[in-house]
Parts: C-alpha cells; structure tokens; sequence
C-alpha cells in the first residue's frame, strides 16, 4: 500500500475511534458520527427525514414483494446499503395486527458485505415503512460491541408520523445470542424471546426538548439465573411513571403512556411500582420455564436517581445515552424500596381458566406460567401499574396497606404457609385444577394487627356462609429470612416434607373411621407436578374430606340430641336406658350406646377436633379423630 494510501486510511480510522470516543452524542448531531450514522439522522425532536426524500424512493416504489437493490454509494457506504420491498404481519403488541407491505432500508454498519446479503443480526440497521407511504415508522438497530460478530445490544425504536418517540433497549448478559423476539421488525411473542437466564431490557422515551432518552414504563425488566442453569429464578419489574401521575385517571400508565407524546410530568420521573418475583421450590428448569412461585407488589414513589444508570454507548445511533438501573444493582434497589403499600402473591397450583404458559400450545397446567413474574390481580384491593391479564385460582392474595422499607415474611405453623409479615388480610379463591371446577375461598385476616394471620374463613360450595371459621389466639408464627436462597432451602427442606406428612397422617386417621373418595382430577393433582403443587391438590382433598368427616359425625350425633329435645327429661333419661337394654351386645353400657351421653361425647370430640385441625396441631388433631374411634357406633 503507497504510505500517502496508509496514512489516509489511518488518520481516517483515527478520525471515526475520535468520534466515537467523544461525548455522546444527542439527538440532531449524527454529523459527528461515521457516515452510517448520518444516514439515519435525527432531528433535536426525533423527527428523521422520511425515505421519501431520498434519491433512490420512485426505484423503492416499484419493487414488487420479495424485490431489492443495492443503494449507489460511493466510499465508505458503497454495497452496504439495500432496500427491499417486503410483506409480513405485525405482531399485534403495538400496533394493530395486520398484514403490511413495507421497504426497509438495510444499512451495514461495520462493513462486513451482510447488506448485499439480506443483512445480518449483529451489527445491521433496519429502517422500516410500513405501508411504503415514505413515512418511517420501525428500527430495528443491532450492536456488536466486541466485534465478534455476535449481537450486544438491540434498538427497537419506535416512530409515529416519521418523529421518534420512544424504544425498547436490550443487553444479552448471558451471551446466548437472545435479546428479544422480534416480529414484523417490532416486539414479538416474550415467550419466544429470552427471558430465560440472565438477561435486561428496558423502555426510554425520548424528550424531544433536548434530543435525549428519558426512562418511561417498564424500565427495566430483568432476569437473573440464580443456579447458573440457563433459566431464571428472578425477575424484577420496574415501572418509570411520573411522579405526580394520577392513578385515578392512568390505573396502568406504564403499560400505555408511553404511547402517548411527551408532556411535562414525564420530565420527574419515579419508581411507581415494583414487581419482584422468585422461584422459590427450584421448579425452574427446561422443562418448566419460566416457574415463579411469589411475587411482591410494590407501590411508591421513589425518585429514578441512581449510580451508573446512565449508559452511553459509542456505536448506537443517537441518542447514545440510555437510562436504566444497572442490572447489577437492581435487586438491592427492589430489596429497600420504600413502599407504601405491598401485595404479596403465591402461585399455588395452576389456573385452568387462563393461557400465558411459556408453549403456545398449551392453555393450562404445569406451564402455565407469565414470563415476567407473578402479578397481582386487579380485583378486592386494586394496586396501580401491575399489568395483566394473570392468574386468578389458585393464586394466594395478601395485601398490606402499613409502609414497608424490606421485603419480610414470616411462617405460621397454623396453615403451615409463609406469608406477608404485616398482612392484614388475604385470600385465595380454590378450584380450576386438574379438572375441577371452582371450590370455594380461603380468606384470612390479622384481627389484631399484630402483623400475623389469627384467623382464618373457610368457603365451600357457594354456600356464602363459611363452612368453617378458626380464630386463634396464638398465631404459632415467626418471621424468617427473606433471602430467596435461604428462603427456597427452608421451604423445600423443611416447610413442604413437614406440611405433607401432616397432611397423610390426617387424612389416613379420618379415613380409618370414615372412607372417603377424593375427586379423580384432584387425587392426580395429588400425585403430579411439582411438590409445592401436590402439596396444594392434598390441602384441598384435606380440606373437603375434613368436611365431609366433620359434618357426617355432627349429623349423626345432632339426630340423637334433637330426638331427646322433642321429649321430657324422664323421657330422655328412659330414652337412654332402653337404648342401652335395646343393645345388640348385652354387654355394652352407657359408654357405648346410642345415647345422649356419647352423643353429647362425640360433639365434645367434635369441638376438641376443630380446634387442633383449624390451629394446624396434627398431634391433636389425630388424637380428637382416636376419641371418637373409641365411640364405636358412629362407625
């Protein structure tokens, strides 16, 4: 190479490491940038010029579907430009689904021949027309930072009427080569996408005032794989809403506002909401992704201020500067935040009446799970920017109105569960599992607002009046360690094994003393899915059989008591000398007949029973259930 050639060719290699080693740049100054950089400039406002405007636009106009060319370019840009007129169906999770023609204009950034090729996933730009009317409306950007050829980062910005207003920002943290699912170059199916190990992606919108990106709505969403198999444990959500929305008028501002043009409260924005949800009985895995067991609903207003959220990257378009949370830091952020109110969620078992499980095929079961976490549900106690649609059946409910700066929870040893400390109430609505239909409720409340549940309302049936009510007066609670590790070891290691053998041990007592069938759908959900599941299926065939157990020996005990109300004492009294001398076996005597004193016994044994069963004492439960054994007749 002559040395004049080389040294051009350094000190123009010199000049584009300067300019992309500068201050980063805003919107309005991609004329300091490289030339593929220009080709896409912006104005302060995000305004770009529409490709109607560009020499090449009547040869775009009469390409037929599946038709391109290379765009003439001299120096740098020649045979790394192409324009291809295609057909294909939006995604449906912006705009409209719908079939569209559109030119997409591809720009080759790091010069490696892709363009002539169709493009490539790395370091390509695709600008996107829909309906080619010359009007730019989608780009999808790609950004190798390390020049292995394998994509960073992803830009899918978002345009309305040709002026940019906001975009999706994704990091491949794993290094899979996943950021997002892209359809009809905009978001496509999440399930489809990468949330799956550890991964970030996050919303700006840009502030047309000054030509930058501001957070806006789910900003970000993060996952992380705790146990280092590929699929995540935990996933946080935040919502970038501002400060001074009103929830009245906006309910779930950050899943629609950004939509909208800027307005001035977007300049003071906060961490409306938290959502941040785990798996805690180590379901996650390939066969059952995307398995998160709680999640905590969290509303205040923290101001969106934090150490290194601003993130500039030389080689993304302008604006350069993005603002999210560093993903590093993000769960501490969500471990301290000051919440005014708190719903705290239990996925429980599955929910038959719902579709969001990680196959598409499958509109129920063991997948039957949301990508990004457990939700709460928008009925009872409403709390704003949650998002939806989610589970409803199956799915534990405890809200707590008192403020709260960490994320506590305690386990009571009279359900055997982990709940809300500082809940004062909850609920969960039981049924839509394994082929049932609905149940009933369990609703409980702290009545003393002591911060634990002391008392607990069973529903069945439709009957609107609770068909078992327990109020205790010690909760047999304490708080333990929050810390999902050790969370997920106490749960696995001690609460699930302990709460199950409880469980047989009852039901094989009442079922020694009175058979009792469990509902086929519910005695399979007894033997399948994960342990947290099947635990659930025996609390529920416990909780009928207990019924039936209870109400069929009250039945038989009252028809003796109401006989003997209808007569006299002397009656009474001779009443129960004739059942005795009426006695099959001779032998028998007060203590064994058909009397009001063993009836008056079995009511006795009854009450002892609800006490321990509601208290979740098992050892006296089963030696209630022994009690009225030794009452042989009722048999």
């Amino acid at each position: 190479m002559p040395k004049k050639t080389f040294l051009v060719v350094v000190l123009s290699g010199l000049a584009c490491l300067s300019a992309l080693a500068g201050p980063p740049l805003k919107a309005g100054e991609e004329g300091q940038g490289p030339w593929w950089m220009r080709q896409t400039a912006l104005k302060t406002d995000g305004t770009i010029a529409p490709l109607s405007s560009h020499p090449w636009w009547s040869r775009a106009q009469n390409l037929k579907v599946g038709e391109s060319f290379a765009v003439p370019a001299e120096g740098e840009a020649r045979d790394r430009m192409l324009v291809r007129r295609e057909q294909f169906r939006t995604s449906g999770m912006v705009s409209k689904l719908r079939d569209v023609e559109a030119i997409v204009w591809i720009i080759d950034d790091d010069g490696d021949g892709s363009a002539l090729q169709g493009g490539d996933q790395d370091s390509d730009c695709y600008v996107v027309d829909y309906d080619a009317d010359g009007s730019v409306d989608r780009m999808v950007d790609n950004i190798d930072n390390d020049g292995d050829g394998r994509r960073d980062e992803l830009d899918l910005r978002y345009f309305d009427d040709g002026r940019l207003n906001w975009a999706w920002f994704g990091d491949d943290l794993d290094h899979d080569g996943a950021i997002r699912k892209i359809t009809g170059y905009e978001r496509g199916d999440e399930f489809q996408a990468d949330p799956y190990g550890d991964g970030i992606f996050y919303m700006n919108k840009l502030d047309p005032r000054r030509g930058v990106w501001s957070p806006i709505s789910e900003c970000p969403f993060a996952f992380y794989d705790t146990d280092g198999d590929g699929f995540s444990e935990t996933v946080v959500r935040v919502s970038a809403v501002p400060r001074s929305y009103d929830v009245s008028r906006d309910p779930d501002y950050a899943n629609q506002a950004y939509l909208r043009p800027w307005e001035p409260p977007m300049g003071d924005i906060g961490i409306i909401n938290i959502r941040y949800s785990f798996d805690i009985d180590r379901g996650s895995s390939k066969a059952s992704p995307l398995h998160y067991d709680i999640g905590f609903n969290m509303i205040g207003s923290l101001p969106y201020d934090f150490p290194g959220m601003v993130r500039t990257n030389p080689k993304r378009r302008p604006p350069q500067e993005t603002t999210v949370i560093p993903w590093k830091d993000l769960r501490a952020v969500a471990d301290s935040y000051e919440a005014r109110e708190t719903g705290f969620s239990w996925n429980e078992n599955a929910d038959d009446t719902v579709g969001n499980g990680a196959d598409p095929e499958k509109v129920s079961g063991p997948d039957d799970y949301r990508w990004e976490g457990v939700f709460w549900m928008w009925e009872r106690r409403f709390i704003g920017n949650t998002g939806g649609p989610c589970q409803k059946w199956n799915m534990r409910r405890e809200w707590r109105s008192r403020p709260a700066a960490k994320r506590e929870l305690y386990y009571s040893e009279v359900d055997r569960r982990i709940h809300l400390l500082g809940a004062e109430e909850g609920w969960i609505e039981i049924g839509h599992f394994g082929g049932l239909g609905s149940l009933g409720e369990i609703r409980m409340f702290d009545t003393n607002r002591n911060g634990f549940f002391d008392r607990w309302e069973v529903y069945l049936g439709g009957d609107p009046r609770p068909v078992r009510v327990t109020t205790v007066r010690d909760e047999k609670a304490r708080v333990i360690d929050a810390d999902p590790a050790i969370l997920t070891e106490f749960f696995t290691g001690e609460v699930l094994p302990k709460a199950m053998t409880d469980r047989r041990r009852l039901m094989k007592a009442m079922t020694n003393w009175r058979p009792f069938e469990v509902p086929p759908g519910l005695a399979a959900s007894m033997e399948s899915g994960s342990e947290n599941y099947r635990r659930y299926a025996m609390d529920v065939a416990c909780e009928l059989q207990y019924r039936d157990f209870r109400d069929g020996l009250m039945k038989q005990a009252e028809a003796v008591l109401d006989r003997l109300r209808e007569a006299s004492t002397e009656q009474n009294f001779m009443g129960d000398l004739l059942a005795i001398k009426r006695s099959p076996d001779k032998s028998k005597d007060l203590e064994q007949s058909v009397n009001s004193h063993t009836a008056w016994r079995l009511v006795r044994a009854i009450a002892e029973l609800d006490a321990a069963y509601g208290s979740g004492d098992t050892d006296g439960a089963c030696s209630a259930i022994a009690e009225i054994g030794r009452i042989g007749f009722f048999r």
